[in-house]
């Protein structure tokens, strides 16, 4: 009976450590996010500028990206689904 008693708690016990659902997902934090340094992508022979919006409205501009021939693309504030290209060409 003893037995019993003292299998049953550790089967509870180890319920508790596995919780429920195995291990927790990772998460960033905002202080990773703000730190992070991502590639930017090269323009090779595009030379554009696009504005990025927070909603359809197209109101309220929350990040742009810009390229200029040959050069790294200069990004700010974030990009989202809805965007304007202000202008766009091939270089020479």
């Amino acid at each position: 009976m003893r037995s019993r008693n003292i299998l049953g708690a550790l089967l509870m016990a180890a319920g508790f450590m596995v919780g429920c659902g195995g291990a927790e997902p990772l998460e960033e934090t905002q202080a990773e996010l703000d730190t992070r340094e991502d590639a930017l992508p090269f323009c090779g022979n595009q030379s554009y500028w696009i504005d990025y919006y927070s909603d359809a409205t197209l109101t309220k501009m929350v990040g742009y990206m810009s390229c200029s021939c040959y050069e790294t693309a200069w990004i700010g504030g974030r990009r989202t689904a809805f965007a304007v290209t202000e202008f766009s060409n091939t270089c020479g």
